[in-house]
């Protein structure tokens, strides 16, 4: 297992998986992130606490290798973003009527 060096206080810290950039916990609501930098091939990647340790109970559960689920899921992410249509051709039902057409936003 890789032994991460978090980052705390850095006021530009994102994560790269869930695009998380304030701290959710509620006492630290005030704080940034805190994120961890994993070296991928395709350079280095932040991922929030949140991220990182849920990819390391995902890594030990399936005896796969942390690098490799968090490259799957980046290339995952970049083929939903890619393939999703911006936001001025989705569509979207009128709150006040569910059973009415959809609206283009």
């Amino acid at each position: 297992m890789i032994n991460p060096t978090f980052t705390y206080n850095n006021p530009n810290a994102s994560c790269a998986l869930c695009d998380r950039k304030k701290n959710p916990h509620p006492d630290y609501s005030h704080e940034p992130i805190v994120t961890t930098r994993l070296k991928l091939r395709r350079g280095d990647q932040d991922l929030c606490i949140n991220c990182y340790w849920e990819i390391v109970a995902l890594a030990m559960n399936s005896q796969a290798n942390i690098l490799d689920i968090v490259n799957e899921k980046l290339n995952m992410r970049r083929l939903i973003t890619k393939n999703a249509p911006s936001i001025s051709e989705r569509y979207i039902r009128q709150p006040d009527n569910p059973n009415a057409a959809s609206t283009k936003i």
